[in-house]
């Protein structure tokens, strides 16, 4: 979105209280633009989270512990009862909004780890998910209510993961793990030459892997393997060493190492 002047539109839960009984629900949800730098918002402390998502320019927040600016694919989040203050710094700023309340919402940014140290990447704004969202949050309806928390929840766990999207430069991330979710009981499946497939150095492509999905590459293919094969022994009379053979595992006896480091157990004990 870009204007001549100040655009502002948010949306209000119809009830101060929500309707029904939720560990968390979503109060209120905007989406604002500013061509240029302004004060945005001084408010008092109030019983709400808030998640600002940034799709342009930069926003710097106040905190008991100095000033925090994000920018483009950048979040912040406030807890509870603390004093708000927004500031635009930088020509066409553009972000996204939401407040949660709730008994559990603070517990929610906890256990999201949406806390300091900021700021921390998201990736674009999920603007789809935001539009369903304000097409249900204006809806008094106990159904629509919940519907609203579901993607508030949602919206909490994009911004943890990294966003709903990757940005454009960080495709070859998201084409690799889509290749490892697909190919994950290939035996041969390489990440070396799964890197040069993608005309990436490895190391490279290593680290912005780690640092968008949470985990490495490595693991978290092994981890698709194991919990196939927790899948497989659940469901399945076939022998351990079969099962190794279709998650992706060449050598049985290894395949039940990495099930016991993983699982707590060895395979015939957790099918048992």
């Amino acid at each position: 979105m870009t204007t001549a002047s100040n655009s502002r539109w948010s949306l209000f839960r119809p009830a101060p209280m929500p309707a029904v009984a939720q560990p968390c629900s979503v109060r209120s949800m905007g989406h604002y633009h500013f061509p240029e730098p302004t004060l945005i918002d001084q408010i008092h402390p109030r019983p709400f989270v808030q998640l600002y998502w940034c799709g342009s320019g930069r926003l710097r927040f106040g905190t008991e512990s100095g000033d925090v600016e994000i920018t483009a694919g950048e979040i912040f989040a406030y807890p509870g009862q603390v004093w708000h203050r927004v500031r635009s710094s930088a020509p066409a700023t553009d972000y996204w909004w939401i407040t949660v309340d709730g008994p559990l919402a603070d517990a929610c940014l906890h256990a999201f780890e949406l806390r300091p140290p900021w700021p921390r990447i998201a990736g674009p704004p999920p603007e789809r998910l935001f539009m369903r969202l304000a097409a249900v949050l204006p809806d008094p309806s106990q159904s629509s209510e919940r519907t609203a928390a579901a993607l508030g929840w949602e919206l909490l766990s994009a911004a943890a993961s990294g966003g709903a999207l990757l940005p454009d430069a960080d495709q070859a991330v998201e084409r690799m793990r889509r290749h490892l979710i697909e190919h994950a009981s290939d035996a041969d499946l390489s990440i070396a030459r799964l890197a040069t497939e993608l005309g990436e150095d490895r190391s490279v492509l290593t680290r912005r892997f780690t640092r968008l999905v949470g985990v490495a590459p490595k693991p978290y293919l092994q981890s698709l393997r194991l919990s196939r094969a927790m899948s497989l022994l659940h469901t399945t009379e076939a022998s351990v060493a079969a099962i190794a053979h279709d998650c992706g595992f060449a050598d049985p006896g290894y395949f039940s190492r990495a099930f016991r480091e993983h699982v707590g157990m060895t395979p015939e004990q957790f099918r048992d």
